[in-house]
């Protein structure tokens, strides 16, 4: 198995399960790794080059380690080790109310702070900041929220735990926007388009295309990928465990090959995921508390 500084940390340990031994001399943060619930989800939004960042050692460190435990590796060229400094709170922070959120007793207990993250994120009102503590750089969490339409600011305190402050995007509305009556950014947990407004209400119409189809062309994509459709059941799952299953499966997914999933509902946490990751879905309600999914990739003209 090839390994780049683009491979997700939970690919390598399906590949080689030893690896994680590895892994974790690297650096006491990656011994987390080694409980089985955290590795289910934390190794799934985790690369190389993101689990070297955290574990501040350079990327081609990283990879030789990898290449020690038997791996065939693609170093780097020009890699460093970040030693860049973090940015301090910002003065327009006095005067709003911080709410707190320390995971590190969550993840010390060998739980998936994401869900506990994601539920007090969706909270947060436009005059407050969201606070998360944690003893490393949470940079899988940096990106998902800043996608959910926050800002963040980032310092370590004098222990050298990571104070991740969010802060809803609230911009004001430009001039052309007033004068066109052109919508603004919402300011509130969204899923947004880093680009531009147009763009997010593209795939925000192309999702629910893909989503309500759920007779003609659910049955026309169960033909297309018949026998080359592997299937999982996560009905029985616990939040966050249907989601960080799913995109594991999609990890080692053939080319040819679509994921037939047995769900409870339509997972809407998911939706995004599958579109950073250049999937799509369609969908085909069995009861209210029983739907199929179909994953499959998007042509290459999409």
């Amino acid at each position: 198995m090839l390994v780049t500084k683009d491979t997700k940390i939970s690919k390598i340990l399906k590949e080689k399960p030893e690896a994680i031994d590895v892994i974790a001399a690297i650096n006491p943060n990656f011994k987390k790794l080694q409980n089985p619930i955290l590795r289910r989800s934390l190794a799934t939004r985790v690369s190389v080059k993101d689990a070297a960042r955290i574990g501040k050692v350079p990327v081609n460190d990283f990879l030789k380690a990898l290449e020690h435990a038997g791996f065939e590796v693609e170093l780097v060229s020009g890699d460093f080790q970040n030693t860049s400094e973090l940015s301090v709170m910002p003065p327009d922070f006095s005067g709003k109310k911080i709410v707190k959120l320390d995971v590190r007793p969550i993840i010390n207990k060998g739980k998936d702070p994401f869900g506990y993250i994601n539920k007090t994120a969706k909270k947060i009102k436009p005059g407050q900041v969201l606070l998360i503590i944690n003893d490393f750089e949470p940079i899988p969490l940096v990106e998902y929220l800043i996608g959910k339409n926050f800002v963040h600011w980032m310092t370590q305190d004098a222990q050298g735990n990571y104070l991740s402050y969010f802060k809803l995007n609230c911009k004001k509305p430009g001039l052309l926007q007033r004068l066109f009556g052109k919508n603004n950014v919402p300011c509130k947990y969204h899923d947004i388009h880093p680009k531009s407004t147009k763009k997010k209400t593209d795939t925000t119409e192309k999702k629910a295309v893909f989503v309500n189809n759920e007779n003609e062309n659910f049955e026309l994509i169960k033909q297309q990928y018949k026998g080359q459709m592997p299937e999982v059941d996560v009905r029985h799952l616990e939040m966050p465990m249907p989601m960080q299953t799913i995109l594991e499966r999609l990890e080692t997914l053939p080319e040819d090959q679509a994921l037939f999933v047995h769900h409870k509902r339509i997972p809407q946490f998911l939706l995004p995921e599958l579109e950073k990751r250049g999937f799509t879905l369609v969908t085909k309600e069995i009861s209210p508390d029983y739907t199929y999914l179909i994953i499959y990739r998007k042509p290459k003209d999409n």
